[in-house]
């Protein structure tokens, strides 16, 4: 009996060790190593197997790992990976209003609005219903900061934009800066520092002031754009919706618990990692350009055209576009 007992008490305890062992997750970033929104996406994907108690592990793989930022929706819908941390604005290629809710140029008075909206003014229910049609579910949003932006000469007002070649990603950033006059091209994160510095560009809508002084931009270009005047892009963090509705219900709500936390050092870390650039930068002769509030409100009057023919040509893009008023009208922002 003795041995029996022995037995049976073995065996529940090996069951019990096997159940504890973490679902592993594959995910990819829209991000390379060594920027400041991958190295907060890593810690936070590192950090989940602590906090779920062993339930989770998430191993985050950097831009081009797997997939092309532009195929990370479906090779998620696909379950090609698990899941991707990436504004939906390199899947405007799917839909062009999938450009839009993943930058909606000049909408958001602060960093802080973008938060407001999905989790509170209904963003989140809107575009999780739209990316359910991709077979993905939305866990959270996450932002890059406003991004700065890096010329080498400097460029005060819309007009100067006219004839400077830059980079800038597809979508309505780059319809933003073709408006101006400008001659926007797409080009990848990793070849701008290269392309600045043999003149194939002038400027470059690139990433927050802080990485883009980690990463040397502002030594050649030296006259970036402080604070950004035009794109703050919302980070998405999708799963497939298969996946997905395997786990519990409690796992699913840790899970959209724990990524509230990424959401918010996302936020805060740019903030302050900027001030500390710029006071560095000046140090080293670079000028920072603050743009006028004439001229920001400009901005916005063409990014709202922008907004709207987006809209009237993608379904996707009016339900997101109907949303998105209705939350800047409700805080008398439009």
């Amino acid at each position: 009996m003795k041995r029996l007992v022995a037995t049976i008490a073995a065996t529940v305890f090996a069951a019990g060790v096997a159940s504890a062992a973490p679902l592993t997750l594959k995910f990819q970033s829209s991000d390379p190593t060594g920027t400041q929104v991958y190295e907060i996406q890593k810690k936070w994907t590192d950090g989940i197997e602590a906090a779920s108690n062993g339930r989770f592990k998430i191993d985050l793989l950097p831009l081009d790992s797997v997939l092309k930022a532009s195929d990370m929706l479906n090779g998620v819908r696909n379950n090609v990976i698990h899941g991707a941390i990436a504004t939906t604005a390199h899947y405007a290629g799917e839909d062009p209003g999938l450009g839009l809710v993943g930058d909606p140029i000049s909408a958001f008075a602060t960093d802080e609005d973008i938060y407001k909206f999905y989790y509170l003014g209904g963003g989140m229910k809107v575009v999780d219903e739209i990316l359910s049609d991709w077979g993905v579910k939305l866990l959270a949003v996450s932002m890059t900061g406003s991004e700065s932006f890096v010329a080498k000469k400097p460029i005060r007002k819309i007009d100067d934009f006219k004839g400077v070649k830059l980079r800038a990603p597809a979508g309505p950033v780059q319809k933003l800066f073709a408006g101006f006059g400008a001659a926007p091209v797409n080009l990848p994160i990793s070849e701008v520092y290269t392309a600045l510095d043999k003149g194939v560009i002038d400027a470059a809508d690139a990433s927050t002031f802080a990485s883009n002084q980690k990463q040397g931009f502002n030594d050649i270009a030296k006259f970036p754009i402080y604070p950004g005047f035009h794109s703050a892009p919302t980070i998405h963090t999708i799963m497939n919706a298969k996946e997905w509705a395997k786990l519990s219900a409690n796992d699913q709500a840790f899970l959209l618990a724990y990524f509230k936390g990424m959401a918010l050092e996302s936020m805060l870390r740019p903030h302050y990692e900027d001030r500390l650039a710029v006071a560095e930068a000046v140090k080293k002769g670079i000028e920072p350009i603050t743009w006028s509030t004439e001229e920001l409100a400009k901005v916005r009057t063409q990014a709202v055209k922008i907004w709207a023919d987006i809209a009237a040509q993608s379904k996707i893009g009016k339900k997101f576009y109907d949303a998105l008023l209705a939350y800047l009208k409700s805080q008398g922002q439009m």
